[in-house]
């Protein structure tokens, strides 16, 4: 039987995280594309690519998937101007998995093993966010999420796995360097 997450309602922030980011470490890029879902205890999961070919899963969990509204409406505001670039040029539309939106994310690595209809088991990537930031509309970078709520230096693990929690290290691109992308 799969073991089940308490409700983010139930535990403390400090709980709440000492589950979550075993480890914590980033920024690290990945591009999300327009498919999000929900899972059983309200985290919002969104569909993504690694270094561009890898695909992955980022997590938004708990009180974190509160804060994923401006994400989810630049997703769906790129996803919706694709669609209408494709219809001006008589294309068929995009598929998702083609519209990708550049964000850095902190956070702590975990992989899932999941059976697809050949009952084949298939190990899947999941970037669980601790905080996130992305270039909106107008060019600003903007910023969400916030740093585990515990003291990360107070873990019993060897040194070389202990991050420190600092602010994302996001450098915000030109749009002239983005437009070439």
């Amino acid at each position: 039987m799969a073991k089940r997450r308490e409700p983010a309602s139930a535990l403390s922030p400090e709980q709440e995280d000492r589950g979550l980011f075993r480890t914590y470490g980033g920024p690290i890029e990945v591009e999300l594309v327009p498919r999000l879902s929900r899972d059983a205890a309200g985290d919002v999961v969104i569909h993504a690519f690694f270094k561009g070919v890898r695909e992955i899963s980022v997590m938004f969990p708990g009180r974190r998937a509160r804060e994923i509204g401006p994400l989810h409406q630049h997703l769906r505001w790129l996803d919706s101007r694709a669609r209408r670039a494709a219809v001006a040029a008589r294309r068929p539309s995009p598929s998702p998995d083609l519209v990708r939106l550049s964000v850095q994310v902190k956070g702590a690595w975990r992989q899932q093993s999941r059976r697809d209809d050949d009952d084949i088991e298939n190990g899947i990537y999941q970037l669980v966010a601790a905080r996130w930031a992305f270039t909106d509309q107008t060019g600003t970078l903007v910023q969400f999420g916030e740093a585990p709520a515990y003291d990360m230096t107070a873990r019993q693990r060897p040194k070389s796995y202990i991050l420190t929690t600092r602010e994302i290290d996001a450098v915000q691109r030109s749009r002239r360097t983005e437009n070439a992308d």
